[in-house]
Parts: structure tokens; sequence; C-alpha cells
């Protein structure tokens, strides 16, 4: 645990859906991390590397779908989303619009209600009932991946600190 204290009653919605964002991403790079090693190559059966980029992938939608949420609670307007996308407002909503958790900006419970049941953490629980313990943990993640050639001193609270 972290000496950083705040609780789940001191966050809002938004910093908890740009905690199921970091949760995406982290996921993500565990799951990358798997095709970098080349050792194993030789026990692996016929399609294991594409079904693992692809389960990658889905990973990567779920961090995609995690920024439009988060986006929007930060109040990004959806001609903005969509004008990052490179479509118009009305196939941005189309596609996107069900990502849209406004409703939920007050209530950091509800947002983590509604990310924790698709957690992508395919290792370690990432996704703790409470979402100020998740940070922590996710602020462990990052400390244990972060290398010390890049960032020097490696900050405390990577995760947790900006929320």
């Amino acid at each position: 645990m972290s000496d950083l204290s705040f609780t789940t009653d001191d966050m809002t919605g938004d910093q908890v859906a740009r905690l199921g964002l970091a949760n995406a991403a982290a996921a993500t790079v565990d799951r990358l991390l798997h095709l970098v090693s080349t050792v194993d190559d030789a026990r692996r059966a016929p399609g294991d590397l594409l079904r693992e980029a692809l389960d990658a992938l889905r990973t990567m939608n779920k961090v995609v779908a995690r920024a439009v949420t988060t986006e929007s609670l930060r109040g990004t307007r959806d001609e903005e989303l969509a004008d990052v996308f490179d479509m118009d407002e009305f196939t941005f909503v189309r596609r996107y619009g069900h990502f849209n958790a406004n409703h939920l900006a007050d209530d950091p419970r509800g947002m983590w209600a509604m990310l924790r049941p698709t957690c992508p953490a395919p290792i370690n629980d990432t996704c703790p009932d409470d979402p100020a313990e998740a940070a922590h943990v996710l602020d462990a993640w990052m400390r244990r991946h972060l290398d010390p050639r890049e960032a020097a001193p490696a900050p405390a609270h990577p995760v947790s600190a900006g929320l």
C-alpha cells in the first residue's frame, strides 16, 4: 500500500474512468510482453502468436473505449472526439456514444461498478473492489515497469498522484 492517502470518496467519476483507462493500458502492455519473448516459440501451437496478438488488440479496444468515456467526462465534446477519429459527429455518436457515462460524473463507486466487470487484467488483480486500492495497485505495477534509465527518479505514485 502507498503512503499517498485518499479514498474512493475523494475521487470523481472522471478520475475513476481515467483509472479504468490506466488499467486497460496496463493490461495491454502485459499482453504485449508475452509477444516480445521468443524463448517459448518452439512450444507454441500453430496460430498461438496470432491469438495472442488478437487478444492484445481486443484489450487495446478497451483502452480506446475507456479513453472515449474519460474524455467525455472531462468535457470533451462529441464533435471534438469525432474529429480525433476523423469522422463526422453523427457517425461518432452512433459508434461510440454508448461509452458516454456522464451520468456517473459524481458517482465514483458507480463508475467503478460499470468498469470493473470488464476489467482486462490478465495476470495480477488490478481491479480490486475499491478503485482507490486499484490506483495503488497500478502505482506498484507502473513502478515495476518503469525503466530507471527513462525516469530518474521514478515517481512514488505514478498513477494515483495524478488522479
